[in-house]
């Protein structure tokens, strides 16, 4: 088993609404977000901006069956609108040894329209998978109903 070559996997990938690290060494991801409800927009004014609201949200993920050496960690957000800026590859060293590294991205995500946002997780060039949620129109409460 030790001969076999190792290719880089995603062990996990998720959005939460926060994270903490306990002194064990343990990742506690708090506010897991697989679905975000916002209001429809009520259309009667034409809105300068295409951003219907912006949300921040850590992005969670880990990666194992990388081989020493110096890689490229790539991270891009696909969401439904005008396309957002991508940001450049970051610099990872890999040491002997480790068999999986984990981050913890912050994005602040702008939602321009319902649909499946995601973020696209790249290690030297490969594509390893995506966190994702949904966002999807409700609609407003009359405050008069309650």
């Amino acid at each position: 088993m030790a001969d076999e070559a190792t290719v880089p996997f995603l062990k996990y990938a998720l959005f939460c609404q926060d994270t903490a690290e306990e002194e064990n060494g343990d990742l506690t991801l708090k506010g897991i977000v697989d679905l975000l409800d916002i209001p429809e927009p009520d259309g009667s004014s034409e809105q300068e901006s295409p951003v219907l609201t912006n949300v921040d949200y850590n992005l969670a993920f880990c990666i194992g069956g990388v081989t020493p050496g110096d890689h490229h960690l790539f991270v891009t957000l696909k969401t439904p609108g005008i396309p957002l800026d991508t940001p450049p590859a970051q610099k990872v060293e890999w040491d002997d040894g480790i068999l999986f590294q984990r981050w913890i991205k912050t994005f602040r995500i702008p939602v321009q329209a319902p649909g499946v946002h995601s973020a696209a997780i790249l290690f030297d060039g490969i594509p390893l998978g995506e966190a994702k949620f949904l966002v999807r129109f409700v609609e407003k409460q009359d405050p008069d109903k309650s």
